[in-house]
């Protein structure tokens, strides 16, 4: 008897002192996924997917290991507007998309591809970080209550009118092409303006529907066309360069907000430079792209100045269009964004050279 109540006296204190070191163990650190979703290949020629490896390469060490990266190409999750869907949802964390992939949430951010709008880069960059990309983002997140603009910038620099069958020389040349579209409504309008015959394609079907004369062009970049392999069907472009290709980074604020505080300067700090470098590449990339192009058999050619001036008929046209059918406070706001970039780069022109 006594020897059981001596065992039963050591088993209480041994059950009570590991409780005390289990409360006073450190809890195991908490982690959080982070998945990112695009449409682009999984290659090392992939404007998409390039910042991915970036951002896990990033974060997961500057994390201490508490925030693991996914990478989903190849629209793996669904296409721009399924994804920015989930991302809405909470079940995707950070999605790359072009401006077709948000206008169901914001039809007026068609404004941003108003054709022979946007010059250059340079005022598409000062723009990027301009009032009016603050105002789309917090229309955005407000309209949506989950998807916020971690960034702005290009996914390719500017589209060009690539095709297949037939040179295009001027806007007469596009009558009659059937020219893929993103289902934008001010995508396929500005074709209709020159005759064109505006088919939207979703972009994990524009190499099938290229092959099987579903579509005999696109406006699109050489950044693009090169990596997907698209030239090998594509053989004409003309650099008309009527739209900046705009590219966004769409982050799940409720996700984001989960975040202790250092980690939501990590995430945006790393989203900002993905961004960056997304930019800078497909920059770089833009010669090597149109030089592949050439020596794959492909023609290319600038608009002389007669056909310019044709082209540049679709700009009134389409701001017009814009006002009517959306508003033309928008348009104001995009014109008054170029001029105010245009003026803040001359101020620094002119301040390099001391004048």
């Amino acid at each position: 008897m006594l020897r059981n109540l001596t065992t039963l006296r050591h088993l209480t204190l041994a059950t009570g002192l590991a409780a005390l070191l289990a409360g006073t163990a450190p809890a195991a650190a908490q982690t959080w996924t982070l998945k990112y979703g695009h449409v682009a290949p999984a290659t090392d020629l992939s404007d998409d997917h390039i910042p991915g490896v970036f951002l896990k390469a990033f974060l997961e060490p500057r994390s201490g290991g508490r925030i693991k990266v996914d990478i989903y190409p190849a629209s793996q999750l669904g296409d721009f507007r399924a994804m920015v869907e989930q991302v809405q949802a909470n079940t995707l964390e950070l999605a790359h998309t072009s401006v077709g992939g948000i206008g169901q949430f914001l039809p007026e951010i068609q404004v941003l591809e108003l054709p022979y709008v946007i010059p250059d880069d340079a005022v598409a960059e000062k723009i990027a970080r301009s009032a009016l990309m603050t105002e789309i983002r917090d229309t955005i997140l407000k309209k949506t209550g989950n998807v916020r603009m971690m960034a702005a910038g290009n996914t390719g620099r500017f589209r060009s009118f690539f095709t297949s069958r037939k040179p295009v020389n001027g806007p007469a040349d596009l009558r009659g092409i059937k020219m893929r579209t993103l289902d934008s409504p001010l995508q396929m309008e500005f074709v209709k303006f020159f005759g064109g015959n505006p088919t939207p394609v979703v972009w994990g079907e524009v190499y099938t529907s290229l092959k099987t004369n579903v579509i005999e062009g696109l406006g699109i970049a050489a950044t693009d066309v090169v990596p997907n392999n698209m030239h090998d069907t594509l053989k004409f472009v003309i650099l008309d360069e009527h739209a900046y290709l705009w590219g966004f980074y769409w982050m799940s604020d409720k996700w984001l907000k989960s975040l202790p505080p250092d980690l939501q300067d990590l995430v945006t700090e790393g989203v900002r430079q993905m961004n960056e470098i997304q930019i800078n590449w497909n920059k770089q990339y833009e010669s090597r792209s149109l030089e592949a192009f050439a020596k794959s058999g492909g023609k290319i050619v600038a608009p002389s100045a007669e056909a310019r001036k044709g082209f540049l008929a679709a700009r009134d046209h389409m701001k017009g269009w814009f006002a009517q059918r959306y508003s033309k406070a928008w348009v104001d706001k995009l014109d008054k964004a170029v001029a105010d970039a245009q003026a803040d780069i001359a101020r620094e022109r002119r301040a390099t050279l001391g004048r």
